[in-house]
């Protein structure tokens, strides 16, 4: 599901419900079934005494098994009469590959005989989880019991409760006093269907020979601390970064053949001349996000004497089997690419390993990266250290970062 599944969802309420007698989809290892009478009732009824008297939180976190996994459990309380769901990264948004929805996504089992259901599902280590509670089509909340919550609405993420699996480590680079001195972001004065800010390192000087990092993307918070960080760390050299976005909500003029135009033809060439911008195309990344990763990519496969440097993370299913195939067909000049994929994006994970073979049989570098999270502004967020070392990190960084 895209970072604005739970946002969007009302809008595909009807058509989900249409198809989705007969939709499929990716299904999570997940187990719905009402207690034995062994015991297991009676286990899960003391956990949930424990909740409600407040003494613990939901979920239920196991301990990991012999093959790895973690066993955990949700819990849910019945409200008005309605029967919760759990929708989440592990047990699936509902939404799936083809883009319809399945309405019975994260369905709970009763426990007992009290208004408590209860759902088990078998997740990774060091995994980072974000779910939703569902009582109707339209009825979406937060877990009452879960204080923990996904940090993705700071940053233009949706709102979603959060658990996280032993092992899991919480970047740094968020969790460490913000870098100082920090870099600059500024507003562009360059016309085009774009916006356009920048980002110019600590100690930039204009008579530099900076790399340079192109977001398609107007996040400009999260992306410069993260650049702070590693620069401050000496992980990556100082470089300059640009954020490319639609000028308004809405605006489609900023997307495929005027936005590739703008980029190549008219942002790189300003930058070189007003921002001390290397001029070789080794120097130069492109970096995109979900929707927009189809446009670097399609800028960086067409215009191999401007980018050899391309971060894809969490690429969304925009980019078809049409697309992926074409990679075929670009060999002209070696990419490095940095692709981050989510283990629990199961509506998009097909598109990121598909790019990953598609570009690795095309002769490109791939430093590809599986992480036990889902499709979310947070998982791009706390892993995009890890791409940024991957495009322009210096060999001891780049081997810290892979292990």
């Amino acid at each position: 599901m895209t970072m604005a599944r739970r946002a969007r969802l009302v809008v595909f309420v009807m058509i989900g419900a249409i198809a989705a007698a007969g939709a499929w989809g990716v299904r999570a290892l997940v187990e719905r079934r009402p207690q034995e009478a062994d015991g297991g009732t009676g286990a899960l009824q003391a956990a949930i005494a424990d909740v409600e008297a407040g003494r613990s939180t939901t979920p239920l976190i196991g301990e990991p098994t012999a093959g790895g996994d973690v066993t955990v459990t949700f819990l849910a309380k019945r409200v008005g009469g309605q029967v919760p769901r759990v929708v989440s990264d592990v047990t699936g948004w509902g939404e799936h590959i083809d883009g319809t929805f399945d309405f019975t996504a994260g369905t709970m089992a009763p426990v007992g005989d009290t208004d408590w259901y209860s759902l088990r599902a078998n997740v990774a280590p060091r995994a980072r989880i974000e779910y939703q509670l569902a009582y109707a089509l339209t009825d979406y909340r937060l877990d009452p019991h879960n204080p923990r919550r996904s940090a993705g609405p700071t940053f233009g993420g949706a709102a979603a409760s959060e658990f996280v699996t032993p092992g899991y480590v919480p970047p740094r680079e968020f969790e460490d006093p913000r870098s100082l001195p920090a870099g600059v972001v500024s507003e562009a004065a360059l016309e085009g269907p774009c916006k356009t800010l920048v980002y110019r390192p600590p100690g930039y000087s204009s008579t530099g020979d900076y790399p340079v990092a192109v977001f398609l993307d107007l996040r400009t918070d999260p992306i410069s601390r993260v650049l702070d960080w590693l620069i401050a760390r000496r992980d990556i050299p100082p470089v300059v970064a640009a954020f490319v976005g639609p000028r308004s909500r809405g605006d489609d003029s900023c997307s495929g053949a005027p936005m590739a135009e703008f980029v190549t033809g008219r942002l790189l060439p300003w930058l070189r001349s007003q921002h001390g911008v290397a001029g070789s195309a080794d120097s130069h990344a492109i970096l995109a996000i979900s929707y927009s990763a189809k446009d670097a990519l399609e800028i960086a496969l067409r215009n191999p004497g401007v980018f050899r440097g391309l971060g894809l993370m969490i690429p969304g299913r925009r980019i078809n089997r049409t697309d992926i195939a074409a990679i075929a067909g670009y060999r002209d000049a070696r990419l490095r690419v940095a692709i981050l994929a989510g283990r629990y994006d199961h509506a998009n994970l097909p598109t990121a390993r598909g790019l990953r073979q598609a570009l690795s049989d095309a002769g490109h570098t791939v430093n590809y990266a599986e992480v036990p999270e889902g499709h979310s502004a947070s998982t791009w967020r706390n892993h995009l250290r890890g791409v940024l070392v991957g495009l322009f990190g210096i060999p001891s960084a780049v081997a810290s970062a892979e292990r």
